[in-house]
């Protein structure tokens, strides 16, 4: 389980990496490293990067070492312990843990005695609290066992405080590309292996532009703990007090995530991929995307949200450079029209696009809602209910703002529309520029979960395992879309039909039951609330 930091181990990754690296990459770019040279000094750290690439192990390793630090001690799946890697990512930093193991009493004892190890002697630490890579671009819900062990490790009282640090690795794409989108499409992940390494070896003949990594505040877990650490020290193993430790840490996780987020740059590919797919159809003018584009990035500046140096060089250039950069990469194509350039994106590239689009969704989550209400003639009064009730629908989707900051948000988002003319008096200009770019932002998310709610209640036989349940919901949107009945191919997601069925399931129209080894496998029955399915797919519809 353990790392072993290994000087020649070491050196060999270095080596592939600055081999490497300049051919994939152009650039590195670090925001706010201060802030944990800083904690380091004199408590321990546990960074929690968002996880968008196996990328993303490297280069804090790489960001760590170039700067006189400490590499981290690295949480790591199990599927990257195969050979030659194994040993490499080992002696580098890496500890490999099972991802499951409430079973087994010895390696629960073996991995609590570990952290308890690492925090005692100060040691800097990484996982993803994500768990796993996102597929989909945005980030995922999180997992809430190894920031618990840290918890539960650090409440032992080896040391007076330990940070996390949350922070964000941009992609300007990610060489994961091609392999996310087969996964979202229906297909079954590659397991890591020499074999699958090898034939990774294409991505080596792609450039993927500048990687930045922005650090966000640390957050002390003292602080965070309060009264609640000796509390929760004194009362371990009675079910009141670890009820109240896990809704802490839970709220800790989601902390930790909307941190992540808040620390996240937006890039160029981004903006082009929101403003392409938000379109209402799968082709547009150039001018209607250069004026989508400059909405969006309106919208990110009123919120003091960090913009990449592609960025703001193809704000400049009316997107010359972005747009040249999608083309080469086959993600659009542009197409002569008798009144001008027309900017197409074929639909086997828009899940492609949808991965960047997700990167920097979650600045445009309130402003997208509030579009959607206004333009449906929600009252004033109604706004900040109707909102919320999209946002709470989606909890599986966003990391969601705080209850006490949502309308804080809305108030703020408001006040921009109203500034830059979006609306007059209580009520959206269609044509404005704004409503324009944000209306379609999140159709995707919609339509998947309509087609979800209706493939759920169209189902006459019951019980019926998950996987047949997902492939159903794949075949239907399929249908509607020939349909004309939904008209974003990208909502066509795996991902995103796994989430709604746990939002189903959260809301009483299905049941899950478990079954197999470690509850793997799961059967999906009628629920409760499933008679309601209609009123939901009503809402969902209009």
């Amino acid at each position: 389980m353990a790392a072993n930091f290994n000087g020649l181990y070491f050196g060999i990754l270095e080596f592939l990496f600055n081999l490497i690296w300049p051919r994939l990459f152009s650039g590195l770019e670090i925001v706010g490293l201060e802030k944990v040279v800083d904690c380091v000094k004199q408590h321990p750290v546990v960074l929690v990067p968002c996880h968008r690439s196996h990328v993303d192990y490297l280069i804090l390793t790489y960001i760590f070492h170039t700067n006189y630090l400490s590499p981290p001690h690295i949480a790591a799946g199990m599927n990257l312990s195969f050979w030659p890697m194994g040993p490499l990512f080992r002696g580098a930093g890496a500890f490999f843990i099972r991802r499951s193991f409430d079973d087994n009493e010895l390696y629960k004892m073996v991995f609590r005695k570990y952290l308890t190890f690492l925090i005692r002697e100060g040691y800097t630490q990484e996982f993803f609290i994500e768990g796993g890579r996102t597929r989909t671009g945005k980030i995922l819900t999180p997992k809430l066992g190894m920031l618990s062990a840290i918890v539960n490790a650090f409440l032992q009282g080896v040391r007076r405080d330990l940070y996390f640090v949350p922070l964000s690795i941009h992609y300007g794409r990610v060489p994961e590309e091609e392999a996310y989108k087969s996964e979202i499409t229906g297909a079954a992940k590659e397991q890591e292996s020499l074999g699958a390494l090898l034939r990774a070896r294409s991505v080596l003949k792609r450039r993927y532009g500048t990687v930045y990594v922005s650090f966000a505040d640390p957050i002390s877990l003292d602080g965070v703990l309060g009264p609640l650490r000796d509390r929760f020290r004194a009362g371990f193993g009675q079910a009141e007090v670890d009820d109240e430790k896990r809704r802490l840490i839970r709220r800790l996780g989601f902390r930790l995530l909307r941190d992540v987020n808040a620390a996240a740059v937006a890039g160029a590919t981004a903006v082009s991929a929101s403003a392409l797919l938000a379109a209402p159809q799968s082709a547009c003018r150039l001018g209607e995307f250069l004026t989508a584009a400059h909405a969006l990035v309106g919208l990110l500046r009123a919120q003091g949200v960090r913009l990449t140096s592609s960025l703001e060089r193809n704000e400049a250039s009316n997107y010359k450079e972005g747009l040249g950069w999608l083309e080469t990469g086959g993600l659009a194509e542009r197409l002569p029209d008798s009144d001008g350039i027309v900017i197409h994106v074929p639909a086997e590239k828009r899940v492609n696009l949808d991965f960047y689009k997700n990167n920097t969704i979650h600045f445009f989550l309130v402003p997208s809602l509030l579009t959607r209400a206004l333009l449906a003639e929600v009252p004033l009064a109604g706004l900040a209910p109707y909102v919320g009730w999209w946002l709470d629908f989606y909890r599986w989707e966003f990391p969601l703002p705080e209850r006490e900051t949502l309308r804080a948000e809305l108030e703020r988002s408001l006040a921009y529309y109203r500034d830059t003319g979006a609306m007059e008096g209580d009520a959206a200009v269609v044509e404005h520029p704004v409503i324009r770019a944000t209306a379609g932002l999140l159709e995707n998310f919609r339509e998947a979960y309509l087609v979800a709610a209706r493939t759920v209640a169209s189902q006459k036989e019951w019980p019926i395992s998950q996987a047949a349940l997902l492939q159903r919901m794949r075949r239907q949107f399929v249908t509607s879309l020939l349909l004309g009945e939904v008209h974003k191919p990208e909502g066509n997601s795996t991902a995103i039909f796994g989430n709604a069925l746990s939002r189903l399931a959260e809301l009483g129209h299905v049941g899950v039951v478990r079954g197999g080894r470690g509850g793997r496998e799961r059967s999906i029955e009628p629920g409760g609330a499933f008679e309601r399915l209609p009123d939901l797919i009503r809402r969902l519809g209009t």
